[in-house]
């Protein structure tokens, strides 16, 4: 258990290395410049974090980076929305009304039941060709480092008043 924390911690010092505060980004570039920065920051070494986490044996890699690779393009898509949608968030921020409010969380909603369900979906495709314990593995990890993107992403964002 002490082992498996120690290398959570590591998982989590290695998906954030330099990585600044976005107060301290935001005050020198533009928030939506700031949440792009957040966004690529930990994506940009996801493959390496999950590389080395899973210490994959060639026969498995051979088999497991095609599958990667396809997952995180789709999963690309999703966040390259959501960008989108934080765009249109701190465009209207000042002059948010009730209405589009509403429309801008119905559509976060969608954007995450999407995501779970391409998550679902891998999951399934995935483990026809891989053992289910690495499987589960990877997908442990993934969601531990898009927890940690969304959380930056959230720090950024000014709180609806």
């Amino acid at each position: 258990m002490i082992a498996r924390s120690a290398g959570v911690a590591a998982l989590l010092a290695l998906a954030t290395v330099g990585a600044v505060p976005l107060e301290a980004q935001a005050q020198d570039t533009s928030m939506t410049n700031a949440i792009e920065l957040v966004r690529t920051n930990v994506r940009a070494n996801k493959a390496e974090l999950i590389g080395r986490a899973l210490a994959l044996p060639d026969s498995v890699g051979s088999v497991f980076w095609p599958l990667y690779r396809e997952y995180e393009a789709e999963l690309s898509k999703l966040y390259d929305e959501r960008v989108v949608l934080i765009r249109e968030y701190l465009t209207v921020y000042d002059t948010l009304s009730n209405a589009k409010a509403r429309d801008l969380m119905l559509r976060v909603f969608d954007l995450d039941a999407r995501r779970v369900k391409l998550s679902r979906d891998q999951f399934n495709k995935f483990s026809k060709r891989l053992p289910a314990k690495t499987v589960a593995h990877f997908f442990q990890l993934d969601g531990f480092l898009n927890r940690v993107i969304d959380l930056q992403i959230a720090a950024a964002l000014p709180e609806i008043q």
